[in-house]
């Protein structure tokens, strides 16, 4: 016995590989989506806070009016 049996390299070479290869192309654009998706969140999350405070400045604002 030198190894691997013969019908055993083409079905690494033709299912294998391939399958493994795409698993890694999925797992590199999973990993890129992930991070694409926390830097929304943290945007969104910013624009959140800040429509938050711009708001609360206009109710000041319009409290302030409704005393005078």
């Amino acid at each position: 016995m030198t190894g691997l049996p013969d019908w055993l390299s083409p079905i690494m070479q033709w299912v294998v590989l391939p399958a493994l290869g795409w698993l890694g192309l999925l797992h590199n654009k999973q990993s890129k989506h992930a991070t694409d998706i926390a830097v929304l969140q943290t945007k969104a999350d910013a624009h959140t806070r800040q429509h938050e405070q711009i708001m609360s400045k206009l109710d000041q604002i319009e409290e302030a009016l409704r005393k005078n």
